[in-house]
């Protein structure tokens, strides 16, 4: 798969994999903000154009979501730049902190965690549908 480009934000690295495919990497030791999920949804929606992305995140050693940001991740207002959710978990704990965002927060997307990024961007493809318009 050829990367089509990447933006370098503080948190987060975003690479566009395809024309429809995102795959979001927060850095290593972060807690991340509202804020900064603010900035990677900017970088998504100027780089396409306004479009939906089908995202894959991943997140770096001792790195997770403050309550705040994960909220707002799986707000409505998210689902304006993101059609599904692809999430790689690294261990237990942070399988743990996705299964919070999954159940309680309840993105009004499909969502679904994996444990390794080639089984989540194989079901990312399936989802193509979803932001061909």
């Amino acid at each position: 798969m050829v990367t089509m480009h990447e933006v370098e934000l503080k948190a987060c690295t975003v690479t566009f994999l395809d024309e429809d495919i995102v795959h979001t990497h927060f850095r290593d030791h972060h807690l991340v903000s509202p804020e900064e999920v603010q900035l990677m949804f900017d970088a998504i929606r100027t780089e396409r154009g306004g479009r939906k992305a089908l995202l894959m995140v991943s997140v770096g050693e001792s790195t997770t979501m403050s309550n705040e940001a994960r909220a707002y991740a799986s707000s409505p207002n998210s689902s304006e730049y993101i059609a599904a959710d692809a999430i790689v978990v690294r261990d237990f704990g942070h399988q743990l902190a996705a299964n919070v965002f999954v159940r309680h927060h309840k993105p009004g997307r499909p969502i679904q965690m994996f444990p390794d990024k080639d089984s989540a961007l194989a079901w990312l493809k399936q989802h193509r549908h979803l932001v061909s318009e």
